[in-house]
């Protein structure tokens, strides 16, 4: 074995033993870095003993007592030099005292420049000789935490700008280890979808509940929080039957897992007067394994079930309406064909009966069409100038015959000055036919009814008044309804469809306008339609 250096074995001892001198306590980290370091020799590490730690703590006071000794050896050689010198020139004589004098006064500023620049040089140097400790250890595997490498702000800039960079290499390291342990790409693209799938789910009008194996709540959208009547943050991870409170629903949720099919249940709540149907539509797991998530969705059917109503309500009307006239039509053609039937009165009067109930039953089916045509927005209007004060006049001319028939006095009431209407004729025709028969229809014998035509500069009001048999405020609100009848034996007793006034309103409404109902029972009723005026129609009334 070849010899080595004494200072070479020395540090070599010493930097084995100094992680468990007793004047330093050692930490489990270094020590089981130092059996590893011994362990693996492949692997060499800086060596790190106490005389190197005392050599790099004293490197400021090294460094500043090297300083301090140049100067004074420069100061002496100085000296010695100007003596030689000053012998030379003049042997046997020594320097004056004055000269001397001076020459102490040069030793002691350059003492004091000596001292200031030492303290200077101390001061500079001792950040930098705890940077370099600190590198060294972190080189050397003693400190791994950046947090213990940071220096005393008292030390000055040097050590603020090292506790700086220090700081920014620690938020560095811990941007970089929540990085690498953060979620995939993969993963935050699933994030964002299943974030943008929800905002979706919350904008339906229905309710969607997603429920686990352990039948609790795992996902609910904002309609579901509110019919269930909770925020929806708080309903996530509830029991499903903490939540529901219907036994067929918590039923089907069970059941739903052992079959394929979705299960359907309706629960009718009552809030006061306000009835609510809610359609719970169970959906088994997806994958059609047991412990899959179920999917239950919320409907309010309430408008559902008045549309249906509504149809039902239509084709019951629809089907009375139909049978009366069919039936008639029927009864009156078979005694025309029976042989021994030869009265020809009689036969008249059958024929007669079967014209007008065929005219009856083409009245309906037009009115069924034109009421279905308005509602759903495929009627069109056949723009054109309509001579509003001629159409009143034809309309209460082709009804007087019925006003004679029960003694009313019908009468038509115009301005000076009507202004042309652009409209279609027909189907105000239709609005002001609908009006008027009504009127009479339900105007007593003896009674009075009134067209009045008012003209304003915005718009034109058609007036119609009676002092018929009137309608009730509970029926005021439903009488514009289509086959809406009046439960009163005064209105049944009267044959009629229920559709005029509906047709009537949707022709208004067609050409921009309203109509409007006041009404005293046993006192009559006013009907007021409201027909908006154009530019030029209202320009021409102003002018008249």
């Amino acid at each position: 074995m070849g010899a080595r250096p004494f200072g070479a074995a020395l540090l070599q001892v010493r930097g084995t033993r100094h992680r468990c001198a007793p004047w330093r306590t050692p930490s489990l980290r270094e020590c089981g870095r130092t059996m590893s370091a011994q362990e693996t020799p492949s692997s060499p590490r800086p060596v790190s003993g106490p005389l190197q730690r005392l050599w790099s703590g004293a490197l400021p006071e090294v460094l500043s007592a090297g300083c301090v000794a140049v100067l004074l050896a420069a100061v002496g050689a100085l000296y010695l030099l100007t003596d030689l010198a000053w012998e030379a020139a003049a042997p046997g004589r020594g320097l004056p005292d004055a000269l001397r004098w001076r020459w102490g006064l040069v030793t002691v500023g350059a003492v004091l420049v000596i001292a200031f620049l030492y303290r200077r040089l101390r001061r500079q140097a001792r950040p930098l000789a705890a940077v370099q400790r600190n590198l060294e250890q972190l080189a050397a595997g003693v400190e791994r935490d950046l947090a213990t490498l940071a220096l005393s702000d008292a030390l000055g800039q040097v050590a603020q700008g090292w506790n700086r960079l220090i700081g920014q290499l620690g938020e560095a390291q811990r941007q970089l280890r929540t990085l690498s342990a953060g979620p995939t790409p993969e993963n935050v693209l699933a994030r964002f979808e299943s974030a943008g799938f929800r905002r979706v789910l919350d904008r339906l009008p229905f309710g969607v509940l997603c429920v686990d194996a352990r039948h609790a709540l795992r996902y609910a959208n904002g309609a579901a929080a509110v019919w269930l009547g909770r925020p929806a943050g708080e309903l996530i991870g509830l029991p499903a039957a903490q939540v529901l409170d219907n036994e067929a629903v918590r039923q089907a949720l069970l059941a739903v897992r052992t079959r394929a099919s979705t299960l359907s249940v309706d629960h009718t709540q009552q809030d006061g007067e306000h009835e609510t149907t809610l359609r719970f539509r169970v959906l088994p797991p997806a994958d059609g394994a047991p412990g899959g998530d179920v999917l239950v969705t919320i409907e309010d059917i309430g408008a559902l079930r008045e549309t249906e109503r509504a149809r039902d309500h239509f084709l019951y009307h629809v089907t009375h309406e139909l049978r009366t006239p069919l039936t008639n039509i029927a009864a009156y053609a078979e005694t025309l064909t029976k042989p021994e039937f030869e009265d020809e009165q009689t036969r008249k009067e059958c024929y007669n009966v079967i014209v007008s109930e065929t005219r009856r039953l083409s009245r309906l089916v037009e009115d069924i069409l034109s009421i279905s045509q308005l509602e759903v927005g495929t009627a069109r209007l056949n723009p054109g100038e309509v001579d509003l004060a001629r159409l009143l006049r034809q309309m209460v001319q082709d009804n007087l015959g019925a006003a004679d028939d029960k003694q009313i006095d019908l009468t038509l009431t115009l301005p000076p000055k009507v202004p042309k209407l652009r409209g279609d004729k027909q189907k105000l025709s239709v609005l002001v036919n609908n009006l008027v028969g009504n009127a009479l229809k339900y105007t007593p014998r003896g009674g009075q009814v009134q067209v009045v035509l008012d003209v304003t500069e915005q718009a034109v009001r058609i007036v119609v008044r009676d002092n018929g048999i009137g309608i009730s405020p509970a029926d005021q609100a439903r009488v514009f309804e289509k086959f809406y009848r009046a439960a009163d034996d005064a209105v049944q007793s009267v044959t009629g469809t229920g559709l005029g006034l509906a047709i009537a309103r949707e022709v208004a409404r067609l050409h921009g306008g309203d109509i409007t109902l006041t009404s005293v029972p046993q006192q009559g009723s006013t009907f007021t339609v409201e027909l908006p005026l154009t530019t030029g129609e209202s320009a021409e009334v102003a002018r008249g």
